[in-house]
């Protein structure tokens, strides 16, 4: 009886498993549409209001790990004494526990290297490069999860069966 709890738990576990890693790819799309969204919204915001950035960036702030990550860059920026906005940004990039690869962390460091650091036109032209960029990120990992979660599931099936034949 012992074993074959022990050999169900080892198949769900490896099963677990493969799901989680398919479940890691959809989580890394929805944070990068997330945060095109939030930043798309931010920087239609900067064109046409002369709010400083702290008190936008509050504004358009949601719910999600986005908008945690804008309102801790607010914290970060307010407790610093509003030196540096790109320094508060890459630190609470590098410090916040997002399910998003180096390249999207690279991509998304230099939003804070524009923000508020133009004048309204250069700032415009270059916040929609970057929100371009961000939407090319967003689809090929979208396709990226569309064609490796139903991989990530079968191997998880399947290394849960080798293990079961193994024993």
């Amino acid at each position: 009886m012992t074993t074959l709890a022990g050999k169900g738990l080892l198949f769900g576990g490896c099963v677990a498993l493969g799901i989680l890693t398919g479940l890691g790819r959809l989580r890394r799309v929805a944070c990068l549409e997330e945060f095109r969204r939030i930043l798309s919204s931010l920087a239609r915001e900067l064109t046409f209001s002369l709010r400083p950035l702290p008190e936008l960036a509050e504004d358009v702030a949601g719910p999600g790990p986005a908008g945690e990550c804008l309102r801790a860059c607010r914290r970060c920026f307010l407790a610093s004494g509003g030196e540096s906005w790109a320094e508060s940004w890459e630190t609470v990039l590098r410090e916040t526990d997002l399910p998003l690869s180096d390249e999207d962390r690279g991509l998304l460091a230099e939003f804070g290297q524009v923000l508020g650091r133009y004048d309204g036109e250069s700032q415009q032209r270059a916040l929609q490069a970057l929100l371009d960029r961000l939407g090319e990120q967003v689809e090929t990992a979208r396709q990226t999860a569309r064609r490796l979660v139903r991989v990530d599931v079968t191997l998880g099936v399947t290394a849960g069966l080798f293990c079961l034949i193994l024993l």
